[in-house]
């Protein structure tokens, strides 16, 4: 698995790898400063509509998961986006720099992210450069799904 950090010199992921990226963003916490925290985003092409987002142990006790579609994260960076646990705000400024906001909810609580823009978009394009846009069905085994539904 590729890891990424979102530096200037950045190799390009080779076609089908998984891209992984440690984003830095604030854990809103209402009218007060909030919180530092390190948001997880990781595409597997063998998965290739969804990414996961994750909140390692140091946001929530055991670290949290989220999946959603790629293109959520994509849409939200022009437009408000997502109806569900994940949803997505285009950026604004604040601080003298571009922020997301991004709302991941779970079964306890919701958490609020401000994450910078420019890191998130830089890991969007490398997952875009292991899966073109379009070409996700050829990464996806509709076989071995439609069999774990069965199995299911």
């Amino acid at each position: 698995m590729s890891t990424h950090t979102g530096g200037a010199h950045d190799r390009v992921p080779a076609r089908g790898q998984d891209v992984t990226a440690c984003v830095p963003a604030v854990l809103a916490a209402g009218a007060s400063r909030g919180r530092a925290v390190s948001l997880r985003c990781t595409y597997v092409p063998r998965d290739p509509f969804a990414v996961m987002l994750e909140l390692p142990g140091d946001a929530a006790a055991d670290g949290l998961r989220w999946y959603c579609a790629r293109d959520l994260l994509q849409s939200g960076l022009r437009r408000p986006s997502g109806e569900g646990d994940v949803r997505v705000w285009p950026p604004c400024r604040r601080g003298g720099r571009e922020e997301v906001r991004v709302l991941l909810r779970d079964g306890f609580g919701s958490f609020l992210l401000e994450v910078p823009a420019q890191p998130l978009r830089n890991w969007l394009v490398r997952t875009w450069e292991a899966v073109a846009p379009g070409q996700e069905d050829d990464w996806s085994d509709w076989d071995a799904w439609l069999l774990s539904l069965l199995d299911g």
